[in-house]
């Protein structure tokens, strides 16, 4: 019970005590009379005692619901007096309303019961009787109104961005929806989010976002968006010695930089807006040449752009070796290979379905397949070897390959001359099956070697015919298609010219130096074959006929291939690989080119010899039957130079200048 029952008891004896010890005069109608009162009495104390256990059931009742309240972090909307101003009504904002008495004696009560509520700043207390209490805040009902995360956006062609937004007295009638102003703008809208797809090519835009309550409140945001722009300052290689790199421009979104490369050695910063400058702190470099990258990222952790930090090398030697693995083959069986600035690529010739392998430059653990679809014309095979020489095509078109330099490959025609020279072009990237031309030459071993004159877009390439060992075979091309030089139904449709070599007329190369002058036909003055007796240097005599200069088959350029020009730190440089006279090693050479092109064969014959390396630490048996290859190729990546090497079934080795 929630009261004191010995209380009530000794109430009712009290009374009829009174009333039967009044017995001396007898009379009736008096006795009936204080009966009745008796009754009445009765009937009074009972229905006292209904209200008083409704009250304290009441009670009861309003003390669960605070709870619950408190429990389910509610709010209270509003606290009235009640009809009979005995108590309080009290509305929750998630429950239904409750009537709390606060007319009850606290002495009559054996339960804790609520005795007072009050309401004070936007908290509304509740105290109970053992003087203990309970707070639950009040709520105050918001306009109906729409925000967004963001009005403003930078961004890039072709994003697809997410804007929350939140609708604050929405109800279950209550609509979003958006509207792309902008030509070129998709955008819908998710439970929470705006999605928009930025048009590819970027144009300013905007896209307006509402929401409706049904009841006639409309309210309507702009989201506005801009390109993302950028410009940082070139950044200068670090010195060995190490010290303070910093990265600068101008952005119009806020960046944060973070390096992602090279972390070893580079110390981040913190981010920045508007004209940002991040300071770096470089270790000392005590071995080779190093790169580091930081990546610009928006607040969002989209990387808007990525530089490239170089610091020099510690070391007084001019090139080191980063790493050297095994032919990626399991006979070996490797004549050629190329290189960009992701891949070593080394092709398989050895017969039957082609391969070529693509070494990573940074973690060369990791070999790739390069998608191979050979291609065998009517009645013929794929030759000798499916694939045997690979090299890159310089790419001057963004749209073709992404930007980067396009891998080509030939095939090594059959020793009886009727097998037709087939090139692959991997235009769409090396995991696409690569477009391919077939060369109706008619000659034999075409293929083992070939030079890449020009670039995909407008260029040649040469291939050296071992027929009678005089003609070059030179197969232009536009787009990555072989066109044709001279009159169709020749034997030698692409266009030739003839080199009047004496001697072994082994496997080589023909090349000339970038910077030679080309006549009226398209025939360089001067040029440079090799093979596996020596090198000859040759003069243009007439239209596309050649004769040989002074110098020839100069034994101190036997067995060299893979001539490679480039620059760096102002200096223009030339290296090649030269096999050892046993064919059981190979040394990359590089030379610095004094003389260009007046002079190609003076630098050549003067050799100013860097830098020479042996690929194998310690030279390895090999199969030498007739196999004397080898091959070398040149990329820059992030500012750093790297030169790789081969050796004809021994091993590749990846260098890089300090």
């Amino acid at each position: 019970m929630f009261f004191s029952m010995k209380k009530l008891f000794f109430a009712l004896m009290l009374g009829l005590a009174v009333a039967v010890g009044c017995t001396q005069e007898f009379d009736d109608s008096a006795l009936n009379d204080r009966m009745d009162k008796i009754e009445q009495d009765a009937a009074a104390l009972d229905a006292a005692l209904s209200s008083l256990m409704e009250r304290v059931a009441a009670a009861e009742k309003a003390v669960q619901a605070v709870q619950a309240a408190v429990a389910a972090e509610d709010y209270v909307v509003s606290v009235t007096v009640s009809e009979d101003g005995k108590g309080v009504v009290v509305t929750f904002r998630n429950a239904d309303p409750v009537f709390i008495p606060l007319d009850l004696d606290a002495e009559t009560i054996d339960e804790v019961v609520i005795a007072d509520v009050t309401v004070e700043g936007e908290t509304a207390t509740f105290t109970y009787t053992d003087g203990t209490t309970v707070e639950l805040p009040l709520y105050h009902e918001k306009a109906f109104a729409l925000s967004l995360e963001v009005s403003n956006v930078t961004v890039s062609a072709g994003d697809v961005v997410k804007v929350a937004y939140a609708v604050t007295g929405a109800t279950e009638e209550t609509v979003v929806d958006v509207l792309a102003v902008s030509a070129g703008y998709v955008a819908k809208v998710t439970e929470t989010h705006v999605e928009v797809t930025v048009p590819s090519p970027f144009v300013k835009g905007e896209v307006l976002v509402w929401a409706d309550n049904g009841a006639g409140k409309t309210s309507i945001k702009k989201i506005g968006f801009e390109e993302n722009s950028i410009s940082v300052n070139e950044v200068e290689k670090v010195p060995a010695e190490g010290g303070e790199v910093v990265i600068s421009g101008v952005s119009n979104v806020e960046l944060a930089a973070e390096v992602v490369e090279g972390a070893e050695w580079l110390t981040a910063a913190p981010a920045t807006r508007a004209e940002f400058s991040f300071t770096f702190t470089a270790a000392a470099n005590e071995g080779a040449a190093r790169t580091a990258k930081v990546a610009l990222k928006t607040a969002a952790g989209d990387v808007l752009y990525t530089v490239a930090v170089a610091q020099l090398s510690g070391l007084t030697e001019m090139a080191s070796k980063v790493w050297s693995v095994d032919v990626p083959f399991a006979n070996g069986q490797s004549r050629n290979m190329t290189m960009d600035s992701e891949y070593v690529y080394v092709a398989q010739a050895a017969g039957g379905e082609g391969a070529i392998k693509a070494i990573s430059i940074a973690y060369p653990t990791q070999v790739k397949d390069v998608k191979v679809k050979t291609h065998s014309p009517a009645g013929l095979d794929n030759g000798t070897h499916a694939i045997s020489c690979v090299r890159m095509l310089p790419n001057t078109d963004e749209a073709v390959n992404g930007g980067k330099d396009v891998l080509v490959a030939s095939n090594l025609t059959t020793g009886d001359g009727t097998e037709k020279l087939t090139v692959y072009v991997w235009a769409n990237g090396i995991d696409a099956d690569p477009n391919y031309f077939v060369i109706d030459s008619g000659v034999r071993r075409l293929g083992d070697k070939f030079t890449v004159i020009g670039t995909y877009q407008a260029g040649e390439l040469w291939f050296f015919d071992f027929n009678d060992g005089n003609v070059v075979i030179r197969v232009n091309m536009k787009d990555g298609v072989a066109g044709l030089w001279g009159t169709p139904d020749l034997a030698y449709a692409t266009g030739r010219f003839g080199v009047p070599i004496a001697g072994p007329n082994n496997i080589g190369e023909c090349m000339v130096h970038p910077d030679v002058t080309f006549d009226g036909d398209g025939n360089p003055t001067e040029l440079l074959l090799t093979t596996n007796a020596g090198n000859g240097f040759f003069t243009q005599t007439e239209g596309n006929a050649y004769a040989a200069s002074a110098w020839t088959e100069d034994p101190s350029l036997s067995q060299t291939y893979g001539y490679n020009f480039f620059e760096y730190n102002g200096k223009n440089y030339i290296s090649y690989a030269q096999v050892s006279a046993d064919r059981d090693n190979v040394t990359l050479n590089i030379i610095e080119d004094v003389n260009g092109a007046a002079d190609f064969k003076g630098t050549l014959e003067a050799k100013t010899g860097l830098f020479t390396k042996d690929l194998l630490d310690v030279p390895a048996a090999a199969n030498t039957a007739g196999h004397g290859l080898g091959d070398c190729a040149t990329a820059e990546v992030d500012g750093v130079r790297y030169i790789a090497v081969m050796g004809q079934n021994l091993a590749v080795a990846l260098y890089q200048l300090n």
